[in-house]
């Protein structure tokens, strides 16, 4: 199922909260971008109809943390396991997402020419291209690790465990909580922040320690998942 070695794999969360406190800032300090999320408001109403009726202020805050253009990345977190079993974690995470991202591009480059492959939960359809374009939005280039649309199917670096747990069912629920629960894995939704607490935690309390513990965990639920198949008989 997996024929990667344990140790040759990266395990990867990120964090994401929306680029502003409210949609109301972002109107005052980027009054442009504001402009482009009312003019794909009908976009955000056919994929989430239960935060239409409270309007703008409501999608942005609920919503933002979804969208590569609307958001900002508040934690990366990285982890790898040593030959003897040991786990190596580093996390990147506060107010300044060019700190984070350079520091990001610069593992993800030393691992890439290392020949490793990336890990993480919809990290096809989620991290990997919100890492690329916060990249190119912040002047970074993206390391060739993360693929891009000229990177043939064979080429990919990167074991999705949501594609794993779908198995070919494309469209099927197949969240990491669900994943875990079915394979008898204690998840991190019963911690203090949780992924719809977010963006308050990052705006609201200045809980950067508590994002980060957040994110980190979900990387530990990552390996304990990929364990666990890899013990498959």
């Amino acid at each position: 199922m997996i024929n990667v070695p344990l140790n040759k794999i990266l395990f990867l969360d990120i964090e994401t909260v929306g680029c502003e406190a409210s949609f109301d800032n972002l109107k005052t300090n980027r009054p442009e971008l504001a402009f482009q999320f009312e003019n794909y408001f009908d976009w955000f109403e056919k994929r989430f109809p239960e935060d239409v009726a409270d309007g703008f202020d409501s999608m942005f805050h609920n919503r933002s943390a979804l969208v590569s253009e609307f958001l900002k990345i508040a934690c990366v977190s990285l982890a790898f396991v040593n030959d003897d079993g040991t786990i190596k974690m580093q996390s990147f995470s506060g107010k300044d997402e060019l700190d984070i991202l350079q520091k990001t591009q610069k593992v993800l480059q030393k691992v890439g020419s290392l020949n490793y492959f990336l890990c993480g939960h919809n990290v096809k359809g989620f991290d990997i291209p919100i890492l690329a374009k916060r990249m190119m939005i912040n002047g970074l280039m993206p390391p060739k690790i993360l693929p891009s649309f000229d990177t043939k199917p064979w080429e990919v670096k990167a074991i999705d465990t949501k594609d794993i747990w779908q198995y070919g069912q494309f469209g099927s629920i197949a969240s990491l909580e669900l994943m875990c629960v079915s394979l008898g894995i204690e998840s991190s939704k019963n911690m203090d922040v949780t992924g719809n607490k977010v963006h308050n935690a990052y705006w609201n309390d200045d809980n950067i320690e508590g994002i980060t513990k957040y994110c980190e965990r979900d990387v530990e639920v990552l390996i304990e998942v990929i364990k666990k198949l890899l013990t498959l008989k």
